[in-house]
């Protein structure tokens, strides 16, 4: 057009427009910074007939989203602002909404600081919760179609199933749950705990929450699910025995079935990787031999370790003090009980021999 517009001096424009073949609106267009049409308002009527600025209505959005439980997108909120005496229409609040990115599930926060990444694949654990691992397994509900999610924490050291949630949507509000089920409401030492780059792990609060409970968090590098091969592999034995034997009816059905399988794995399977132990065994055996009598013949198994992870609610009595010196008491590690959730807080640790 530049071109074009050179010559406009020396002939007519339609000349022009027609040597050039393009036609007249090409021509003539002037581009414009700001945006065409009508300008958005800058206030919203109320019944009363009185009129607020807009920053009032993102008050009442962000006061309405931070009630528990609330995952409002621009839709429901739309109906509750008109509850709330808002003349407003949805195409309103969902501009409004989406300028003060407070749509739903549209961002999330990830400026927690530079994450920490793995530096070594093989992890070493040498004490229970000292080291555990995170991921989500997607799971088919085979009547629907549709999938459902898993999110599962294990225990390096034992492999035991700490806690899980099973879900038809993972959120970031579910990372903290699961964690908060496992730790409680104490801040812990040594504890380190490994997952992908999901935007559920990314996720600010989440980050900030294991941070002030005084957890490790690890990042596996970009497409490197080895350097968490143990969730790995527990979602392998999971497809293996559970999901591709099973159509699933309803998501109640799986539901169950990924109950009673949880509880299978933790205490009846028994795994290679820890000696063909169960999970259970290989938990209750470590608790046992701490609390022998210390054989300096042989390497110490795990120096004090409930100062390094301060998990459990009581304090580990050396077994002079115990009132019942023939077995150990129960030790919760899964503090919370929910419907398909497998609990195993209230199983016995074995007996000494």
């Amino acid at each position: 057009m530049s071109v074009c517009r050179q010559f406009s001096h020396r002939t007519s424009v339609s000349n022009i427009i027609q040597w050039a073949e393009v036609s007249n609106s090409a021509y003539y267009y002037r581009h414009k910074a700001n945006r065409p049409g009508r300008k958005p308002t800058m206030y919203t009527l109320k019944e009363d007939d009185t009129v607020v600025a807009n920053e009032e209505v993102i008050n009442d959005i962000k006061r309405t989203l931070q009630i528990e439980f609330v995952c409002y997108g621009y839709l429901p909120m739309t109906r509750e602002l008109n509850g709330l005496g808002y003349l407003i229409n949805h195409k309103k609040v969902y501009r409004i909404m989406r300028d003060e990115r407070l749509l739903c599930g549209q961002i999330i926060s990830t400026s927690a600081g530079k994450r920490s990444f793995v530096q070594f694949r093989k992890i070493v654990a040498e004490y229970p919760l000292q080291y555990l691992s995170m991921d989500i397994k997607f799971i088919r509900i085979d009547a629907t179609g549709k999938f459902s999610y898993v999110l599962t924490v294990i225990d390096v050291y034992s492999r035991v199933v700490l806690n899980y949630v099973f879900k038809n949507s993972i959120k970031q509000h579910d990372v903290i749950w699961l964690m908060s089920s496992i730790v409680g409401n104490e801040k812990t030492q040594g504890i380190s705990i490994r997952n992908d780059n999901g935007s559920q792990f990314l996720a600010n609060k989440v980050r900030i929450y294991l941070n002030e409970m005084g957890i490790n968090q690890e990042f596996t590098h970009i497409a490197t699910p080895e350097e968490n091969s143990y969730i790995e592999a527990f979602h392998s034995i999971m497809e293996r025995e559970l999901v591709s034997r099973y159509e699933f009816d309803s998501f109640g059905h799986a539901e169950i079935k990924m109950a009673q399988w949880m509880h299978f794995y933790n205490h009846m399977r028994r795994h290679g990787k820890i000696k063909h132990q169960t999970p259970a065994q290989k938990l209750a055996n470590y608790y046992k031999e701490c609390a022998l009598p210390l054989d300096f013949d042989r390497p110490q198994i795990a120096a004090k370790p409930f100062d390094k992870a301060r998990f459990f609610e009581k304090e580990f009595l050396p077994l002079s003090k115990r009132k019942n010196k023939n077995c150990f008491e129960k030790i919760p590690y899964n503090l919370d009980y929910q419907i398909g959730v497998a609990n195993f807080a209230d199983q016995k640790m074995m007996e000494i021999t």
